[in-house]
């Protein structure tokens, strides 16, 4: 039996009332709404397939280091690591970029996806040195990115989806606000972005690439400033102590939210919240404990299937992650 089959083998017949067979036709239901797939990973309606194929020839150029994760794994908590990085510890860069990605078109409107300007559009106003992010798989990623520097930062899963339930749990319909019914979508390869599993091991298997840095989201709470010194070797910038000092200050709980207050006061409390995104949804994670926080949530009894099948995804692979701080 191949791992999926062994994965569904794993599966309880019915998930909060609701038959597996239930579950696959209200998913359906909801994806010919909301996404659409390129490549056989799902998409949501915000990235439309002709931004797709625009990011085929996106012009990357060659100070652009280029931050990638799997939603909800630390995107903007990286993106303002490297973006301090790029400008030598200075915090008077454009962080308007920070509520784009490269193939996300904002807007709450599907009908008004290909009238809106899309993420990479905005990019390319963006002045050198330039930081993109993106939560492509490695499959769809633009070619051109890996000629330019890539810092990937993996989360361990079960922070993932806490964190990715809580930010999407009042856009979903009833039968997935449980998260015993949201777990299903992550065991059956039904995540927005496609499956965790593919999208971490697919730039995994890139680790060796000179032009991609593998990190995890742990490490970052584990030791920052050894991290940022990581980073910033990476994309070839050789900074000082004090440098290294000041950008792990700025990128801490209370230097981001020191930024925070900051636009706030300039630009006042909306326009804020824009700039700085959802990087401030990661900061929670500093106040709470951070890494952990998934046993809030998880039952015993979904950790320990959780934990089968994450098994028989990562065995092997050498990648390891750390659940607890």
């Amino acid at each position: 039996m191949d791992v999926n089959g062994q994965v569904k083998a794993l599966l309880p017949e019915v998930i909060n009332g609701k038959t597996l067979k239930e579950l696959e036709e209200e998913t359906t239901a909801n994806d010919k709404k909301y996404a659409h797939f390129v490549k056989g990973v799902k998409l949501p309606y915000v990235v439309p397939l002709s931004t797709i194929e625009a990011l085929k020839t996106f012009e990357v150029r060659d100070d652009d280091v280029c931050v990638v994760t799997y939603p909800r794994s630390g995107t903007h908590w990286m993106t303002e690591i490297v973006s301090f990085i790029l400008n030598d510890g200075r915090d008077d860069f454009d962080r308007t970029f920070m509520t784009c990605t490269l193939e996300v078109t904002y807007t709450p409107d599907p009908s008004k996806v290909e009238s809106t300007i899309p993420g990479y559009k905005k990019f390319e106003e963006v002045k050198s040195p330039r930081c993109t992010s993106s939560h492509l798989p490695y499959s769809l990623l633009p070619p051109d990115v890996m000629k330019s520097k890539v810092v990937y930062l993996a989360r361990n899963p079960k922070d993932m989806l806490v964190s990715y339930f809580n930010f999407t749990k009042a856009y979903l319909s009833p039968t997935f606000q449980d998260f015993s019914v949201y777990l299903w979508l992550h065991y059956a390869g039904e995540m927005i972005f496609g499956s965790w599993f593919d999208h971490v091991l697919g730039y995994w298997r890139q680790k060796d690439h000179p032009n991609i840095l593998f990190m995890n989201y742990e490490d970052l709470h584990k030791d920052l400033k050894g991290s940022i010194r990581t980073v910033a070797k990476h994309v070839g910038k050789d900074l000082s102590d004090d440098v290294i000092d000041r950008i792990t200050e700025r990128v801490s709980f209370g230097g981001m939210k020191s930024t925070y207050d900051k636009f706030k006061d300039v630009y006042g409390e909306a326009e804020a919240l824009q700039m700085t995104n959802k990087f401030g949804e990661d900061t929670v994670y500093l106040r709470k404990g951070k890494v952990g926080n998934w046993r809030n949530t998880f039952t015993e009894e979904q950790s320990a299937l959780f934990d089968k099948m994450y098994a028989l995804r990562m065995d092997g692979t050498g990648l390891e992650f750390d659940f607890d701080p």
